[in-house]
């Protein structure tokens, strides 16, 4: 297998394993709770949690449906890599606004530098490649 074909398909595969990970805290409070210490939600933080759960779920499909044609859906991965930033912006408004404390927060930051390494390397890899299948 082409390099930069498996390189963007490892990121996409990790990339749907995360997403799909990352529902649960948005889908239950108890989880929310045990991951970063957020007890005291109500029922509009519970709104908010909710309406994007869809879109994570959503993206997790969209990287399972990149894995199977890497070099052809490679767009993705910039898109992801997008995406991932933008949590981080809102990860770090919220440590700034003391919602969060960054000792919780400090996993999800390293799993999303780690992603965001990961997405970069594989698109560049594949920048200059044309499609072999």
């Amino acid at each position: 297998m082409n390099e930069a074909k498996r390189r963007l398909r490892v990121a996409f595969i990790y990339g749907a394993v995360l997403d799909a990970l990352a529902l649960a805290p948005m889908l239950s409070r108890r989880v929310e709770r045990i991951m970063w210490g957020i007890g005291d939600t109500d029922e509009r933080y519970s709104y908010a949690m909710g309406y994007g759960a869809p879109l994570m779920a959503g993206w997790t499909g969209l990287l399972a449906w990149a894995a199977r044609k890497p070099l052809e859906r490679r767009f993705v991965a910039p898109l992801t890599l997008q995406v991932v930033v933008g949590l981080v912006l809102v990860e770090i408004y919220a440590m700034r606004k003391g919602v969060i404390r960054a000792g919780r927060l400090a996993p999800t930051l390293a799993l999303q530098a780690f992603t965001a390494w990961l997405f970069a390397r594989a698109w560049l890899a594949a920048s200059g490649n044309t499609v072999e299948e």
